[in-house]
């Protein structure tokens, strides 16, 4: 329960259903291939390519009144935002695609000593790489743009503009990198491939949740590597529990056989009796275990809320899991059940009465 408790949190807080469809290029700072607007275009013609959006990134001095601080500026397009799941903790995104506003991160707010940045306009001074521009050197850019939302990220200082703001300068030739949105997950490895194949360094959150999965799933190996073990044990005692019950029921077997009752009937009662004591103890551990796994999780969860962190629940019991418990423990008790039933039902009544 734990460990598939712990998978789906860190499977969760890394991506969502959305997320496992996209991939990320760069050029990898290659002097072969870039991400221009050809190759662009070659991304929209790979199967299942539902969308392609590029970035430039530059490295900025954001500057409000007498306030500086040395940053990255983005430039991004608000559907790029939109498959990067950005937060904004206050304002709102990009009016249009060509609007001269900006989305600016509290930690730069607060390096920049106001407390009420949203409506206020900002300098941005950027300096782009000579790959983007096509230069032998670096060229330097100047915008001043209406600050509309703030970004929830106390972290790092920067800021998001739209792409065709740093796209209007005639010099750029090509992109930082670029998103590209599949139809469907399942279609993402495939167009990696393709894409490797063209030069490109290619990233997927698919990747990074594959290699958790794979991660769990080997400790769950383990995991039921030792549970098998204890199964082995607790057939042992349930072989030996009806064994010494039929001991025990040695002279009721022989009445009931006196008094005409079949060998399959002696059969079927034994096997009875161990399907019983099977299901009312896979029953009684399964409550056990789902109880203690809720207490502690609401006992996690309120110290996470009072604490002002986010409330994640650590013991996590899955219907299946249920379901094959059960399951399990019926098949358990019938082979274990089989000897002592078969044996009680071969009893010869003569000798069951006379049993001490």
């Amino acid at each position: 329960m734990l460990f598939r408790s712990l998978q789906r949190v860190s499977t969760r807080q890394i991506a969502d259903l959305d997320a496992l469809k996209i991939l990320d290029i760069t050029s990898a700072n290659s002097n072969i291939v870039s991400v221009n607007d050809e190759n662009i275009d070659k991304f929209k013609g790979i199967k299942n390519v539902q969308s392609v959006e590029p970035h430039i990134s530059a490295a900025s001095k954001i500057s409000y009144k007498e306030s500086n601080v040395d940053g990255v500026a983005y430039g991004k397009s608000l559907n790029f935002l939109d498959l990067e799941g950005l937060k904004i903790s206050d304002g709102s995104l990009y009016s249009s695609n060509d609007a001269r506003e900006a989305l600016i991160t509290k930690a730069a707010v607060e390096q920049l000593n106001e407390t009420d940045i949203l409506g206020k306009e900002i300098e941005i001074n950027s300096i782009l790489k000579k790959e983007l521009t096509g230069n032998e050197e670096s060229e330097k850019t100047k915008l001043t743009l209406k600050v509309v939302g703030v970004i929830d990220d106390e972290t790092a200082p920067y800021i998001y503009v739209p792409v065709s703001l740093f796209k209007n300068n005639e010099n750029i030739v090509s992109y930082s990198g670029a998103k590209v949105e599949m139809k469907s997950k399942n279609d993402v490895d495939q167009a990696k491939l393709q894409i490797e194949n063209m030069g490109f360094k290619v990233s997927s959150v698919k990747e990074t949740v594959d290699q958790i999965n794979q991660f769990f799933n080997i400790f769950q190996a383990i995991l039921v590597s030792f549970g098998g073990i204890a199964v082995v044990v607790a057939c042992l005692g349930m072989f030996n529990t009806l064994t010494v019950m039929l001991l025990e029921k040695t002279r009721e077997v022989g009445f009931m056989k006196s008094l005409g009752a079949r060998k399959k009937y002696i059969y079927r009662l034994f096997i009875l009796e161990s399907i019983i004591i099977g299901l009312l103890g896979s029953i009684s551990g399964i409550i056990g275990g789902v109880s203690i796994g809720y207490i502690l999780n609401m006992t996690v969860m309120n110290m996470a809320q009072s604490s002002g962190n986010e409330p994640v629940p650590i013991f996590y019991t899955p219907i299946l899991l249920i379901v094959s418990v059960v399951v399990t423990a019926v098949v358990i008790s019938i082979v274990t059940g089989f000897y002592p039933a078969r044996h009680a039902a071969k009893i010869n009544p003569l000798d069951a009465l006379r049993y001490e």
